[in-house]
């Protein structure tokens, strides 16, 4: 393939997509000024995507996969079907590495969120009020939780009713356990009542999540551990085949058959690669 048109393909794929930004952050900006409108008295609501814990970086992994395709294309001699599976390939790991990273995210903010239900409760039972314990559990507080916790609280100060303030938590953090905990005290804000054991019970469904997931992690390490083997013997391989006569498999890999077979098994290794790794998630 000539190197002008991968070129050519290269900047209309980017154009496209700032052009689907452009329209997706002003279709954004014409719903933010609807509900400013319908609800004049409300402050204008912040953008989505700055309120959602933890950020997201998925658009890395298509870059880096069309990159990592166009480059080989356009500056190695091997074929484009390899080009292409070596992009897939590489897009698939990088889209690994981020939902492991945003995993860990999820999973340090649900502990933090576990010891501060634990500190409210013992405020609770010493007879604390409980803002007063919330704000207690505040205080004893890291981030990301602080600032999430400290947005619910200062927003209630200031005059909002805590169902509203405290429906929009898990509105920024998207997790079960932060539903549970905000509708248990939204619904206790509108009927009182005893609060300290519904957030122990709460407290312990966390934690209890929070060992699941471990375990999960934990037995599929050796399968985790297993798939990297076999990934680095493969190319450990292909390297000393190619060490040892690079002519051989240079023309391998250029001819037609020999870019699909390298290709398809390239391929291969991208999907299941993104089959364990789904296989072995808990769903937050």
């Amino acid at each position: 393939m000539p190197v002008s048109l991968i070129v050519f393909l290269l900047l209309a794929g980017a154009a496209l997509a700032v052009r689907h930004w452009a329209a997706e952050r002003t279709r954004n900006r014409a719903l933010a000024n609807l509900d400013t409108v319908l609800a004049p008295e409300s402050d204008p609501p912040q953008d989505a995507a700055e309120k959602v814990f933890p950020s997201r970086y998925r658009w890395l992994a298509w870059a880096a996969g069309a990159a990592t395709a166009t480059a080989l294309a356009a500056l190695t001699p091997l074929a484009l079907p390899f080009a292409l599976s070596a992009g897939f390939l590489t897009g698939v790991l990088i889209s690994i590495a981020e939902q492991s990273w945003a995993d860990r995210q999820m999973a340090g903010i649900e502990t933090q969120l576990a010891d501060a239900i634990d500190l409210t409760v013992g405020s609770l039972r010493a007879g604390t009020a409980l803002l007063a314990a919330l704000e207690n559990a505040l205080a004893a507080s890291d981030e990301p939780l602080k600032s999430q916790l400290g947005e619910v609280i200062g927003r209630i100060r200031l005059g909002e009713t805590p169902a509203e303030a405290l429906m929009e938590l898990p509105e920024r953090v998207p997790l079960e356990t932060f539903r549970f905990f905000a509708l248990s005290l939204a619904v206790h804000w509108e009927t009182g009542g005893s609060m300290a054991g519904t957030l122990a019970s709460i407290g312990r469904t966390v934690r209890d999540r929070i060992e699941l997931s471990r375990r999960v992690r934990a037995q599929s390490v050796e399968v985790h551990t297993s798939v990297v083997g076999v990934f680095l013997i493969t190319y450990v391989l292909a390297l000393i085949m190619w060490r040892s006569n690079p002519e051989t498999v240079t023309g391998f890999l250029r001819s037609e058959i020999g870019a699909t077979i390298a290709a398809a098994a390239i391929l291969l290794q991208g999907v299941g690669v993104l089959w364990i790794s789904n296989m072995g998630r808990v769903e937050s």
